[in-house]
C-alpha cells in the first residue's frame, strides 16, 4: 500500500512538472527575439533552402562555412571558425528533405558553438505554416504539383520513423526549436530577416514586443504569424524608396539583407543588391524552382574600415556587390567605447 501512495504521488509530482513545464513556455532570456551582434569578423548569409539539401550543401561548401561529412550523409563538419552564418528561414516545404535539414541545422549550431563561432536561423514564413497546420492542408487540398511540396514535408519526417504531429508540437525536438527561433538579428549594423521590411516601420523593441506576445499566446494563425504586410510576408516594399529610408531610420540600420522572394529586384538565382544597403539572398536554390544549384552572401572587412559584400556560388565565379565604411556598431563593444573616449577631446 506504501508503495502505491509512493508511485501515486511521483505521478502526480511530474504531471504537474509537466504542465509548469508547459505553461513556463519560452526562455526569452535564453532565447531573445531577435539578436544582436557587433564586431563579427565574417558574416555569412543562405537564403530559402526549402528542404534542397544537396544545393544547400553545395553553398555551405562554396562559401568555406561547413563540409559535409560524406557523400550521402545529412551532417556537416563546421569549418568556418569564429565566423557568424546566417540563414533568413524556410528550411522546409517543396524540396525532399526538410526535417534532414532542421537535423543539420541543429547539429551546425552546437558544432559551431563549440569553435567559437555561430548559426543563427531567424523565422520564416514556412516555419510558421509548419506549425499552424497550414503544410498539412495543403498536402491534402492543393492540387497539381504544389500538392507534393507539402507531403514531401511529412513524408520527410515519417520516412525517418518520426509521428508528424509530435515532431512539430510545442514538446516535439522540431516544434520546440523552431518556436524558439529569433524573429532577426542585426550584425554590424545590418537587419537579417526573413521577408524584409514592413509597410508599417516601428522600433525594433516594437516588432520584438509584438513577435514576443504572439508567440506566448501560442497562436501561429494570428498576429504578426500571418500579416501580409510585416517582416515574415511582405514583398515589393523594396520597390519604395520612401518606405525603405523609413525603415532604415526607424530600425537604426544601415541595410538589410532578406530572403522569401525569388526573383527580388532582379533575375532569379542570383543574389542581388540594391543602392549598397538592400540585398536579397532567396536563390530558390529547391530543385521545384530549379533557378539555382546554391549560393551565398559573404560579409568580410577590408581595409580596415570597409564591409565587402560578395556573392558565392558553387559554379559560378563569386561576384563582388558593394563595400561600404564600417558603421560604428560593426566594431567590437570596447572599440567602440575607446573611440566614444577619445571623441571626447
Amino acid at each position: 500500500m506504501q508503495k502505491l501512495r509512493f508511485l501515486a504521488v511521483l505521478m502526480v509530482f511530474v504531471v504537474v512538472a509537466t504542465v509548469m513545464a508547459a505553461a513556463a513556455g519560452r526562455d526569452w532570456e535564453k532565447y531573445p527575439a531577435y539578436l544582436e551582434i557587433t564586431g563579427a569578423k565574417k558574416v555569412y548569409a543562405i537564403g530559402d533552402v526549402h528542404g534542397a539539401f544537396d544545393e544547400f550543401s553545395a553553398a555551405l561548401s562554396a562559401l568555406k562555412v561547413a563540409t559535409r561529412t560524406a557523400k550521402d550523409s545529412f551532417r556537416f563538419n563546421w569549418t568556418a571558425e569564429d565566423a557568424v552564418l546566417v540563414i533568413t528561414g524556410d528550411l522546409t516545404d517543396r524540396g525532399l528533405y526538410s526535417k534532414q535539414t532542421y537535423d543539420a541545422v541543429m547539429d551546425l549550431q552546437e558544432k559551431a558553438r563549440q569553435a567559437g563561432g555561430q548559426v543563427i536561423v531567424t523565422m520564416g514564413n514556412h516555419e510558421v505554416m509548419l506549425l499552424n497546420g497550414q503544410v498539412e492542408e495543403w498536402a491534402k487540398t492543393l492540387t497539381s504539383y504544389k500538392k507534393q511540396h507539402y507531403q514531401n514535408t511529412i513524408d520527410s519526417f515519417t520516412r525517418d520513423g518520426l509521428d508528424y504531429h509530435q515532431a512539430i508540437s510545442e514538446n516535439g525536438v522540431y516544434g520546440r526549436w523552431i518556436r524558439n527561433l529569433p524573429l532577426f538579428a542585426v550584425i554590424n549594423g545590418f537587419m537579417f530577416v526573413h521577408g524584409g521590411f514592413p509597410n508599417k516601420p516601428v522600433t525594433r523593441s516594437t516588432l520584438a514586443a509584438d513577435f514576443k506576445d504572439d508567440i506566448n499566446r501560442g497562436d501561429f494563425k494570428k498576429g504578426i504569424f500571418m500579416n501580409m504586410e510585416n517582416v515574415l510576408w511582405n514583398r515589393d516594399w523594396w520597390k519604395d524608396d520612401a518606405l525603405v529610408n523609413e525603415n532604415l531610420k526607424v530600425l537604426g540600420v544601415m541595410g538589410v539583407i532578406f530572403g522569401h522572394t525569388t526573383k527580388a529586384m532582379g533575375s532569379p538565382g542570383k543574389i542581388i543588391a540594391k543602392d549598397d544597403r538592400l540585398i536579397a539572398i532567396d536563390i530558390g536554390m529547391t530543385p521545384s524552382y530549379g533557378y539555382s544549384k546554391g549560393g551565398g552572401l559573404e560579409i568580410s572587412i577590408a581595409a580596415g574600415d570597409q564591409l565587402v559584400f560578395r556573392a558565392v556560388y558553387p559554379d559560378a565565379p563569386e561576384e563582388m556587390l558593394f563595400s561600404v565604411k564600417m558603421p560604428a556598431s560593426a566594431y567590437s563593444q570596447p572599440v567602440r567605447n575607446k573611440e566614444r573616449a577619445l571623441s571626447a577631446y
